[in-house]
């Protein structure tokens, strides 16, 4: 699980953790918590591409690998035919031997560095398919909350609102009561 992931399960307890207001459909959130839980998402993401790069630099490393265990290979296989040529009796024959070790290693380097090129390739390209997702994901998710907690400030500001209207009308209204009191007592 990437901290990432961690951190977007950290949003979803706040959300949970939101306490109801009274009378209302709404819940309370820790606005600071999911501001500082998307500023550490933010902070991670740049995490996930320091992973892929980390796997892009492997992929180099394995060719490297790869190409040297190649020239090894035909490093050994020339000395192995310079070793048969030496031999008077068996010359013609060490020397097809040689030519078909040599070819035998080219191909085998070959084929190593080719499938190391293409274990590489397939590495890489699942890494920028996560970190896309990744990306993709905790961004959509930053959006959402961020409307919620938009959505969330409105109506309080909303709830607000009507509760001081309904408080001044109230006011209003025991005070005309006590002017009509003290009118009729003079």
């Amino acid at each position: 699980m990437t901290n990432t992931d961690i951190l977007l399960e950290d949003l979803e307890d706040v959300l949970d953790d939101a306490s109801s207001i009274p009378l209302s459909k709404k819940s309370a959130v820790d606005v600071e918590k999911i501001k500082t839980i998307i500023e550490d998402i933010r902070l991670n993401t740049p995490q996930e591409t320091k992973q892929a790069k980390a796997i892009v630099d492997s992929r180099n490393t394995i060719l490297e690998e790869a190409k040297r265990e190649a020239a090894e290979i035909i490093k050994k296989a020339e000395a192995e035919a310079r070793d048969l040529v030496a031999r008077d009796e068996i010359t013609k024959r060490a020397q097809s031997e040689a030519a078909d070790i040599i070819a035998k290693a080219n191909e085998q380097g070959k084929q190593m560095v080719e499938e190391a090129q293409n274990q590489a390739s397939d590495i890489l390209g699942n890494a920028t398919t996560q970190a896309n997702e990744v990306y993709t994901s905790a961004k959509n998710k930053s959006r959402e909350m961020l409307n919620a907690v938009n959505n969330y400030a409105d109506d309080t500001l909303l709830a607000i609102d009507d509760a001081l209207y309904k408080a001044l009308t109230d006011v209003r209204r025991i005070r005309d009561g006590i002017s009509d009191v003290q009118n009729k007592n003079r």
